[in-house]
């Protein structure tokens, strides 16, 4: 498909989708080593990829800056001046920086899995194929379509360093570290994806009950409420700490690593975990693991057993299907000698 000098990956979304976006950037990297790539991205997801090592340049687009912060992106972009345009992200916001980036190759996704009418303002579309498999592997057909050879195992190489461990170390309490602790991720951007209260409650005191480990909950600022109720039902008080909203996305990463395993929802925190290589848990209802489950921990996932289940919704009033899921089967996961119980 010829060689490229300057490229322009437009994917602004979610921190999950970002992670996911990582291995298609490495493979790019590789097969255009001269070449300068370029991101399009919002700010909520950029802090977790900042000083990524396959991207030269960062474009970060402020979406609640309306018009004039679209002009200013859409500036930098063609002063970029790229030769090739990637839209990841196929809706109409990421086709305004496509169709006007002016990249002479502008390649998207097919109609069937394009939303908005995005397929209309790319000129080059992947060969039609269906939404089942996972998106790593759904970008990484990019890969593919532009002639490069992609590797056995997708490779994440997220920039989470030696400085963000010691903010984990420092945050998380000493005692915890002789025991070892288990990270759960309490928080999700879709309200659908948020397994219940009690649930969580249950599995701490689950945890608690086989000797000596701790547990760590996580989550992002808006999560303290969700931790505070958590922490209120779970018995032994001492063996828990209440970390949401204490960390950088970075530094998140680096508690992460430092548990034994991390128990999440969907949520971009679950993608960050399972693409450092930390034994990844992850619960899932109305959401889709073969599409968007923790990639290199498919095998830990837990799914609810509900027929309405996958349904996609953000919201669901009943929430039956995470209502169900109990909380031994994911402390099965955890500690796979246990059993299913």
């Amino acid at each position: 498909m010829g060689r490229y000098g300057k490229i322009l990956i437009v994917k602004l979304g979610s921190i999950g989708d970002v992670v996911n976006t990582l291995p298609l950037v490495n493979v790019l990297r590789d097969g255009f080593p001269r070449a300068e790539i370029a991101w399009v991205i919002e700010p909520k997801s950029y802090p977790i990829v900042a000083g990524l090592r396959s991207v030269n340049r960062f474009i970060v687009h402020h979406r609640g800056g309306g018009w004039r912060a679209a002009r200013s992106a859409l500036g930098e972009i063609r002063g970029f001046k790229p030769e090739l345009v990637i839209d990841l992200q196929r809706i109409l916001r990421s086709s305004f920086f496509t169709r006007f980036s002016g990249g002479r190759v502008r390649l998207g996704f097919d109609r069937r899995r394009s939303k908005e009418f995005s397929w209309i303002f790319t000129n080059r579309k992947l060969p039609p194929a269906g939404r089942e498999k996972h998106m790593v592997l759904q970008y990484l057909e990019f890969a593919e379509y532009l002639g490069l050879p992609l590797p056995e195992t997708p490779r994440f190489e997220l920039p989470v360093g030696e400085a963000d461990r010691a903010a984990g170390r420092d945050l998380i309490p000493e005692e915890f570290a002789g025991s070892g602790f288990v990270a759960c991720n309490i928080g999700a951007a879709k309200p659908a994806n948020r397994w219940p209260v009690r649930r969580w409650a249950e599995l701490i005191d689950l945890i608690h009950s086989r000797g000596e480990e701790a547990v760590v909950l996580t989550g992002g600022a808006e999560d303290r409420t969700r931790a505070r109720e958590i922490a209120g039902r779970v018995a032994d008080r001492k063996r828990l700490f209440e970390g949401a909203g204490r960390t950088s996305l970075k530094q998140l990463g680096g508690v992460f690593t430092l548990a034994r395993a991390v128990v999440s929802g969907d949520s971009g925190p679950m993608h960050i975990a399972s693409a450092l290589g930390v034994r990844t848990i992850g619960i899932f209802g109305p959401a889709d693991p073969a599409r968007t489950g923790p990639f290199n921990h498919l095998d830990l996932v837990v799914r609810s057993e509900a027929e309405c289940a996958p349904c996609g919704r953000r919201r669901c009033r009943r929430a039956r299907c995470l209502e169900e899921l109990a909380a031994e089967k994911v402390l099965a996961r955890i500690f796979p000698e246990v059993g299913c119980g």
